[in-house]
C-alpha cells in the first residue's frame, strides 16, 4: 500500500546537508554482504528533527536515514524486516518509483507499506535520493497520526487505489520468503 503525501520538504537543505556528510554513511550490508549500488546514512535523527515533528511521529518507533542508490541499479523484489512502514521523502528533481504488489507508483512523498508488500525499484539512468522514516509502529497508527494532521492526499492515493482505506497490512505465509534482512 503507498499513500501519497501533501508534505513539502526542503529538498535544496536537506540534499546538500546528505552531499555535505557523504562521508558519515556506508553501503548498504545484507549480513557479510554489501550492497556496492546502495548507501544509507544513520545518525541523522537531530538534523531531520523539525520534519519528524511536522508529520507528528515524534514519539513513534522511528529510524530516519538517507537512502541513496546509484543509477542504473534496481532493488530486488523483497520486504524489509521487523513489518517496518517507511515515510519516503524525494530529496531529487526525479520522481521516484516503487513496484508494490507487482503495480508501479510514482510518488514525491509517500506513506508506504514495505514491511508486508513485496515491493521492488527498477533501475533509472539518474539516482535516487529519499529521506525515509522505517517506523516500526502499526500501519494504521502511522495512517491515523497523518490523516489527522491533513497530510494524506486522498485524491491522488484514491487514484493509485481506491479501496485505500480499507487496506489492512497484513504479511501474507506466501510472502515471508521475501522478508529482507
Amino acid at each position: 500500500m503507498l499513500c501519497h503525501l501533501n508534505y513539502i520538504i526542503n529538498k535544496s537543505y536537506y540534499k546538500k546537508y546528505f552531499f555535505d556528510n557523504y562521508n558519515k554513511g556506508d553501503w548498504h550490508r545484507r549480513g557479510d554482504k554489501v550492497l556496492k549500488i546502495w548507501w544509507k546514512m544513520f545518525d541523522i535523527d537531530e538534523v531531520v528533527k523539525p520534519i519528524t515533528y511536522d508529520l507528528g511521529i515524534e514519539n513513534l518507533n522511528i529510524k530516519p536515514r538517507f537512502s541513496y542508490q546509484l543509477p542504473n541499479t534496481s532493488l530486488i523484489s523483497h520486504i524489509d524486516e521487523d513489518r517496518i512502514v517507511a515515510i519516503n521523502l524525494n530529496l531529487l528533481d526525479e520522481t521516484p518509483e516503487i513496484i508494490l504488489g507487482g503495480k508501479t507508483f510514482s510518488y514525491e512523498n509517500a506513506l508506504v507499506d514495505v514491511g508486508t508488500k513485496v515491493h521492488s525499484v527498477i533501475a533509472k539512468d539518474k539516482p535516487r535520493l529519499v529521506l525515509k522514516y522505517a517506523i516500526r509502529n502499526k500501519w494504521e497508527d502511522i495512517y491515523n497520526i497523518l490523516d489527522k494532521k491533513g497530510l494524506i492526499d486522498h485524491a491522488k492515493t484514491y487514484l493509485d487505489n481506491s479501496n485505500y482505506e480499507l487496506y489492512e497490512s497484513k504479511l501474507l505465509e506466501t510472502d515471508k520468503q521475501f522478508i529482507y534482512e
